[in-house]
């Protein structure tokens, strides 16, 4: 065992401060030693089986950081792991850079808020399909400067940094021993696979990484990943898409997997690669049958590749990986579901798994069991098969299991399976009900029949889709009534129309506000299921939004009475010219002949701008593309492209109170406003008006900051 630090956790004692204690017990305190056997990493004394993720902080903001890494945590990890980018951070010479998507600190204080740990990849060289692999241009200029080998200036510029990093984590109490989150750190990256081409010099480099690392004092292990010929201080890891054989070079080692790829980068010109979420499971619960303990997804939520920071051949600005989060921060499904479920099953095996040796058992040519038995009885089994093409029944315990190929079952209790690699969803989901809930006939001499706790059959979908009769190749399979009055709020009826696309080129909604439940379809494309359901009257709703104060969801809601959706979209790219089926499954009943198509289309635009708006916003304002050139405060008006502004219905500058479409006139009020703004915005696509005092009259409402409200038609 490995006892990397002596030091007691930062956690203030209960007798002497208990108020501050208290306060402090909604802030995690993971304290204690990591160190580490032949079996797991120890945190605090325990053993783990640890799920990590990697999540890059300069490829989102600031901003998605907790969800992401919230995300990620309900998706069953435990780690969230990243490279530190040393170019971001020393931009040139000892001038370092910590703010915006570079605030590596905050970054790792987000994590702790979240209660996870964190896997500090320092390198400083990564990888990583990143702008020079991570180090810093203006190192290339040094005289006599060659990269990763055992060069002077190489070695003081990466030991500089990296001494910066450790000490900066250490300032910020951020090491496991000191309360915080990190448990590892890692010094190089792959350079197992390049150590060969520097000749001695590569190996007299790699043996003074691991020594200049472990010398920083961090009081965490340190790793080094496709090392194959790592020292014994350092712990040797292991990156690939199956790690499951992959064995520490030395026995007192635990077997850590650094990078599981579930998917794989995207370069310009290039099909874009899928790994399928099956695959990934596979690998994963092979890794910890086979004696894993620690497994990082790179990546899992990849990101995008800012400004000019993507490095390699063609790197497309997408590095999006597609990652468990995809590059938008949203859970990609089924892949993030599948992993989670996978999670769930390998946490309930961690304690059993953790303190007992397994056994390996043969169930077949390409199957095989691995048990897991501790003193209290305890017992655990993942049972595989490895076969690419053939599904097996094995036999395991006087029991016969169903193994999919190239999958594995987990039994954390020897017996029940809870997860199978190949099959992808949630557990036991046939079993989730849906549909009826309550069925009750009334009208009977005796009152009320309630059949609701009967046993029901049911059938999937309706004939009418079975028939395809949406579809322009099959709509005549059945025989339907012209009428030029078809039936009206009539329940379970099909409706066939023949329609025109409407003109013009702006988007298209389908308005169902007169029709009841069902399903619509155009020219066989799926519109979608429509339901006008109208909200309650008696919810608490706003005529206008008070932004202050706190925001909780019921706060500013808008549309009692009024129905949860009217509009439909019907992309354009769904029409036809001439000759388009519409087709309308009624559930409730409705009157079909109120069904129209609407153009979303704007029809007034709006302006509010102060007098003493700040310079810098306006040219952040400017440089988004939304703004104008002026460096003075001013309105910026624009209407669709085949439109004009042909009204201006409200204008005045003062002090108008209100919001677009509720504008009025305040106590303080320029009467010249409105012909000032007709004059410069009339009959035209889009117009700006300044705030200037050529403009408006001077000296208006002295003491009083002034505001230009504008609103217009456009036609």
């Amino acid at each position: 065992m490995k006892n990397l630090s002596s030091a007691l956790p930062t956690c203030f004692s209960l007798l002497i401060l208990p108020l501050l204690f208290f306060f402090l017990s909604f802030t995690l305190c993971f304290g204690g030693n990591v160190t580490y056997d032949s079996r797991s990493l120890i945190i605090d004394g325990q053993r783990k089986l640890l799920i990590s993720a990697a999540i890059h902080y300069p490829r989102s903001v600031p901003g998605m950081w907790p969800e992401l890494v919230q995300t990620a945590k309900e998706g069953g990890v435990d780690v969230i792991e990243t490279y530190v980018f040393w170019n971001g951070h020393e931009p040139s010479v000892s001038n370092y850079y910590f703010e915006k998507r570079f605030d590596l600190v905050k970054f790792a204080k987000i994590v702790q808020q979240a209660g996870l740990y964190l896997i500090l990849r320092i390198g400083p060289f990564v990888a990583a399909e990143w702008n020079f692999g991570g180090v810093p241009v203006w190192l290339h200029y040094v005289p006599d400067t060659v990269f990763r080998t055992d060069n002077y200036n190489f070695k003081y510029h990466m030991q500089k940094f990296m001494t910066y990093i450790v000490n900066l984590m250490k300032q910020e109490k951020l090491f496991a021993w000191q309360g915080g989150p990190i448990i590892l750190t890692q010094v190089e990256n792959e350079y197992g696979f390049y150590e060969s081409f520097y000749g001695e010099g590569g190996k007299r480099y790699a043996m003074w990484a691991a020594e200049m690392a472990v010398s920083l004092n961090a009081g965490v292990p340190w790793i080094m990943c496709q090392q194959f010929d790592a020292p014994d201080i350092v712990i040797n890891t292991c990156n690939s898409f199956y790690c499951d054989q992959f064995k520490p070079i030395f026995p007192d080692k635990p077997k850590i997997w650094t990078e599981n790829w579930p998917g794989w980068f995207q370069t310009f010109g290039a099909p874009n690669p899928h790994r399928p979420p099956e695959d990934i499971a596979f690998s994963v619960a092979r890794f910890f049958q086979k004696g894993g303990s620690v497994q990082n997804y790179y990546m899992y939520h990849g990101g995008t590749n800012f400004g000019r920071t993507s490095g390699g051949p063609f790197i497309t600005t997408s590095y999006d990986y597609e990652a468990p989060i995809d590059e938008y921060g949203l859970p990609r499904l089924p892949k993030w579901a599948h992993l989670r479920e996978l999670h769930r099953a390998i946490k309930l095996c961690e304690h059993t798994m953790l303190n007992s040796n397994p056994v390996n058992l043969s169930l077949g040519p390409s199957q095989e069991a691995d048990v897991f038995a501790d003193a209290s009885g305890a017992c655990v089994a993942f049972l595989a098969n490895t076969d690419e093409k053939n599904e097996k029944i094995v036999e395991f315990r006087n029991m016969s299991y169903h193994l999919p190929a190239w999958s594995v079952s987990i039994l954390p209790d020897c017996k029940n399976v809870v997860f199978n690699t190949a099959k992808n969803a949630g557990p036991y989901y046939e079993w989730v009900g849906a549909g009826l809930t309550s069925v009750k006939i009334d009208g009977f001499n005796n009152g009320t029949l309630d059949l609701s706790t009967f046993n029901w059959t049911y059938k999937i979908g309706l004939q009418g889709e079975k028939l395809g009769i949406y579809k322009a190749d099959a709509v005549d399979k059945v025989h339907w009534v012209a009428s030029s009055k078809p039936p009206k709020y009539q329940p379970l009826t099909w409706y066939k129309v023949a329609v025109d696309p409407p003109a013009g080129d702006e988007p298209i909604g389908l308005d169902m506000l007169h029709m009841g439940k069902g399903l619509a379809w155009l020219n066989g494309e799926e519109i979608g299921r429509y339901w006008p359901r109208k909200s309650s009257i008696h919810e608490k709703c706003v005529q206008e939004c008070d932004y202050r104060g706190k925001f909780m969801p019921d706060k500013c809601r808008t549309g009692c009475g009024q129905p949860t959706q009217r509009w439909y979209h019907v992309p354009r790219s769904w029409f036809k010219p001439s000759g388009n089926i519409l087709v309308i499954f009624e559930e409730k009943g409705g009157d079909p002949t109120k069904i129209t198509f609407s153009r979303r289309k704007i029809s007034s635009v709006c302006a509010l701008v102060s007098e003493d708006y700040p310079v810098a916003n306006l040219e952040s304002f400017q440089k988004s593309g939304n703004g104008n050139s002026s460096s003075k405060a001013s309105v910026h008006l624009k209407c669709p492209k085949t439109s004009s502004i042909s009204i201006v219905k409200f204008a005045s500058f003062g002090s108008p109170t209100g919001a677009c479409g509720s504008y009025s006139q305040g106590e303080c009020h320029d009467p010249t406003s409105l012909p000032v703004v007709e004059k410069v915005c009339l009959n035209k696509n889009e117009c700006t008006v300044e705030v200037t005092e050529e403009n408006f009259t001077k000296g208006l409402c002295p003491g009083t900051t002034k505001k230009l409200a504008v609103e217009a038609v456009c036609t």
